[in-house]
Parts: structure tokens; sequence; C-alpha cells
């Protein structure tokens, strides 16, 4: 149990980041709309609609504010789409809901195909960028290019990743402790930035509250018990299968010092999907678009360009 006083700091530090994103979205125009179908997905629209459209699908435990670092350099040559991915931000989060990867590839595919994006640059880091590459393959004509930033979902055989740990019953996103929490963001960042103390105290709070959340969803995802009965294997999981399916041009981002996918994984996946290349970034870790946002941005817009 926290005491009264950190609830009253960790309040005021959530005061604090919605009052910071709510003048960056003022500052880029943003329009936040909400999509209504099998789920509720609230969604952020920077742009004229005119311009070529990039979508961005952001991670596990993320939000969608946080591609507005990117997007405030891209939004100049570009409409962007920001989703909060179902189970995450203010899109749909129910207990009765499993949120496994073939019903984030139904929900996603829906807001796509009902707003009726076409001819857009698909982008999506981490559980983004698994469900990017199922939308790629469901979608081939819609896609115009993908770019997979740290993907979740692949796998490389020999190289560990939060899977195993995982089966080793640690589950990363699982966080108990002010402590856990400071490992995370130090798994997440290779530079963890700084945070205002009020604010990383409503971080802490707002993770620690949603263990068990988080475990439900991860577990659903990584549906790791069949490894564990010894029915399938990681591999046999994994989306290795479909890379041969993915014909859109594909960029693939990584942080070299990513600690939940190894960039290696990169390498492996430019030698399986077809029309692809491979780019690392240094100093970075699971997340560019957040650690090196400007980079990022200058990397995407080459490759689409």
């Amino acid at each position: 149990m926290r005491s009264i006083l950190f609830k009253i700091k960790a309040l005021i530090g959530k005061n604090i980041t919605e009052s910071f994103y709510k003048k960056f979205s003022k500052r880029l125009n943003i329009s936040v709309n909400t999509h209504k179908g099998l789920i509720d997905i609230e969604w952020s629209f920077i742009g004229s609609g005119k311009k070529p459209t990039i979508i961005f699908l952001h991670g596990f435990s993320d939000r969608k504010e946080n591609f507005y670092f990117a997007a405030k350099s891209l939004c100049k040559n570009y409409d962007i789409i920001i989703p909060d991915m179902p189970g995450f931000g203010n899109s749909t989060s129910k207990d009765s809901l499993v949120y496994n990867l073939e019903n984030y590839e139904n929900w996603l595919g829906e807001f796509i195909e009902k707003n009726n994006f076409t001819n857009y640059h698909l982008v999506g880091n981490s559980l983004g960028g698994a469900v990017s590459a199922k939308l790629a393959v469901k979608y081939p004509d819609r896609i115009k290019s993908l770019c997979l930033v740290d993907p979740a979902g692949f796998y490389t055989p020999n190289e560990q990743s939060v899977y195993n740990e995982a089966l080793n019953g640690v589950n990363l996103f699982q966080v108990t402790t002010p402590r856990e929490y400071d490992d995370f963001r130090g798994r997440i960042f290779h530079n963890k930035p700084k945070l205002p103390n009020f604010v990383k105290e409503f971080m802490i709070d707002s993770a620690t509250s949603k263990q068990d959340w988080y475990g439900k969803i991860f577990n659903e995802l990584a549906n790791l018990s069949q490894v564990k009965i010894g029915t399938k294997t990681i591999e046999e999981l994994s989306l290795n299968s479909i890379c041969r399916k993915i014909k859109a041009p594909t960029q693939i981002f990584w942080g070299k010092h990513d600690t939940l996918f190894p960039y290696k994984t990169g390498q492996f996946l430019c030698n399986k999907i077809e029309a692809s290349q491979f780019y690392i970034f240094e100093n970075v870790g699971h997340c560019p678009h957040l650690e090196n946002p400007r980079k990022f941005s200058e990397k995407l817009s080459e490759f689409i360009k």
C-alpha cells in the first residue's frame, strides 16, 4: 500500500503529465477522435488530410502520446494517425476480452477499414510492430510501406528475449515496487530520461496498479503456456512464418541496446522479408522514437521518400 502522501504526489504528477500532453497537442493542432466498433479506439490525427499518411502503432504498456515527439518533425510533410492500442491509453480495456494477437489484428483492421485509411505508411514499435506485420499481410493493397521498430512477436534462434524471461517466471511488465519500476525504465531506455519527482511517482503508481492487467495481456499475447507443457516452441508461436508473406517495402529499425528483443533479430528479419532494409540506432534501447526522436524521424523520412 502506498502512503496518502505518495498518492497525492502521484495525482499531482498525473496532472502535470496530462497538462504537458495537452499543451503539446495544442501546439501540433492535434485532434482526438474515438472509433466505435468491435471495441472503442481513441486516436489522434495531425495534419490536413492532403498529405501522405503515416499510421503509428505503439508498444506494450505505452500510449499514443509518446509518438508525438517524432510526429513533431514529421507532421510538416505527412498526415499522422496514432491510435491508443486496445488495452492501453484510452482505448477499450475489459477483463472479458482476450487480448491475443489475432484480436489485435481484427480490432486494428476494422479501425483501418471503417475509417477508409488507404495508401498509408505503417509504423509499429514492439507490440505495435507485431500487429503491423500482421496487417501488412492482411491488407497488402492498402499499405505503401512498412516500418518495424524493435518489433515483438519474432524469434531468433539462440537469442534470449523477454519470452525466455517469462518462461522463467519473470514478467518485465509486472512492476510491484519503485525499484522494479526504475529497473523497468533501465530496460526500455539505454539512457533513461530524467523525470520530475511528481511525474515519476505518477508513473510508479500507474505501473504498479496495472501489474495484474499487464500480466493478463502479456500472457494472452505470448501464449507461453503451450511452451511450458511442450506442445509448441517459442519459434512455432512466433511470427517468423509470415515474413515471406510481407510484400510491402519494409524498413527494420532497432536500438542496439534493446534488452527486450536483441538487435540481431533485425538482421534475421531482413534476411527473411523481401524488399527490406535494416538500420541500427546506436546508443538507443527499445524505443528509438522516444530516445532519439529527431534521428528516428529523419531516418523514417529517408525511407519513405
